[in-house]
């Protein structure tokens, strides 16, 4: 992880604010913002930032009775083409 190269303080912190962000979505999955895609498999791809960390996104589809919770990027790569790898 990168941010623990830089300070392990700040990657413990991002560790932190990660899971409120993803217990908060488990609490209200509607919150996060629909991902635009022109590819069909990532229909209901939504997106939420992490808590304190606007570079860092987390990526989910809502499931009838769950959340599945795909991936987090960091906002400076091209999020476009590293979601569709999934």
């Amino acid at each position: 992880m990168y941010l623990a190269e830089g300070s392990i303080d700040a990657a413990f912190r991002f560790l932190e604010r990660a899971e409120q962000t993803i217990k908060g979505l488990s609490l209200f999955p509607a919150s996060g913002a629909p991902f635009p895609s022109r590819h069909p498999e990532l229909t209901g791809v939504r997106t939420k930032l992490v808590k304190d960390f606007p570079n860092h996104v987390v990526f989910y589809v809502e499931r009838d009775d769950a959340i599945e919770f795909i991936r987090v990027l960091r906002g400076g790569q091209d999020v476009s083409i590293e979601v569709e790898k999934i």
